[in-house]
């Protein structure tokens, strides 16, 4: 399965929270997936769709749950994509009542019901109903890319009241509100790895934090030890470049005929450096009858260049 299904598939494993939870988590599944179908004469109908199982069976349970209602269940499969099944859940006009009453969207005034908004209508003042709410986005049709190709996740939004309910929650999780339209879907997302963890966490995906947090960590090291070996291999070019510009100094020496006048500090260390190209400053020190730290080894050879130079 795909990282964004494992990650449903966790939420949909979480245990029911209280009541006022249920139903803001449900409220968001509907406002995501569901619809609410006008049949006439003052009936109505509920559904549900959806192509990942595990929510439908969350959804299944959160109405019995929360509502005590039992929906119809049946599967549809679509043959231009594959064949792919979708689960539809439906209350029919004897139990869509219980559901518009349970998300305030239907009142009664004497004696006769009416039909107060066509979205769930809940208040979503306490810190648990928002995360519920949010939890309810993500399993209803939110994303999240696989974080091992990179850190993007999207919450799509149908109307204004699902918006402003999802800015809402995020940002009582501390979570700014980046809006972005693909067509005509409007649609909240993240980019940013830190972001992502702090929903997942928000929504109780605790194990998909995991992974994350372990890749962002592999990357991490794997960055240091990159970086490092960069660093050895110019630090290695750098002092490979050196060397032969001073076997070039000492050769021309050479060529003159100077070398052998020079004092016998400068003619071991041009020997040393022509025996040991590869040799470090400080290995080239130590080679010496009597060894001179790296300093003084540098030094030197600098006095070797400079003499080659005068010879121009």
């Amino acid at each position: 399965m795909s990282f964004a299904s494992d990650c449903k598939k966790e939420l949909c494993g979480l245990a029911l929270e209280k009541p006022c939870c249920q139903l803001s988590e449900l409220s968001a599944l509907f406002m995501a997936i569901g619809s609410l179908n006008l049949l006439g004469r003052g009936r109505v109908a509920i559904q549900f769709a959806c192509e990942n199982m595990a929510v439908a069976r969350r959804i299944y349970t959160l109405m019995d749950s929360a509502l005590g209602v039992t929906p119809q269940v049946h599967y549809v499969s679509n043959t231009h994509f594959g064949g792919r099944r979708k689960a539809v859940l439906t209350l029919g006009p004897m139990h869509s009542p219980a559901f518009l009453y349970g998300m305030n969207m239907l009142t009664e005034k004497d004696g006769v019901e009416s039909l107060r908004s066509m979205t769930p209508n809940l208040p979503l003042t306490r810190s648990c109903c928002m995360r519920a709410f949010l939890r309810g986005a993500m399993l209803g049709n939110g994303t999240i890319t696989n974080p091992e190709l990179g850190y993007h996740m999207e919450l799509p939004f149908h109307d204004e009241t699902m918006r402003l309910n999802l800015a809402k929650c995020l940002l009582k999780q501390d979570l700014p509100v980046k809006q972005s339209h693909r067509k005509e879907q409007g649609y909240l997302y993240y980019k940013q790895c830190e972001q992502i963890v702090t929903f997942l966490t928000a929504v109780g995906a605790h194990k998909a934090v995991m992974k994350i947090e372990d890749l962002r960590v592999k990357r991490q090291v794997f960055g240091d030890v990159t970086r490092a070996v960069n660093c050895d291999n110019a630090n290695m070019n750098k002092m490979m470049e050196a060397s032969d510009a001073q076997i070039a100094a000492i050769e021309k020496l050479l060529r003159h005929g100077q070398l052998n006048a020079l004092p016998p500090g400068l003619q071991e260390i041009a020997v040393a450096r022509l025996n040991m190209p590869a040799a470090t400053l400080t290995e080239l020190g130590q080679s010496l009858k009597k060894p001179i730290g790296k300093s003084g080894v540098n030094h030197r050879l600098r006095r070797l260049m400079a003499l080659a130079e005068e010879l121009e």
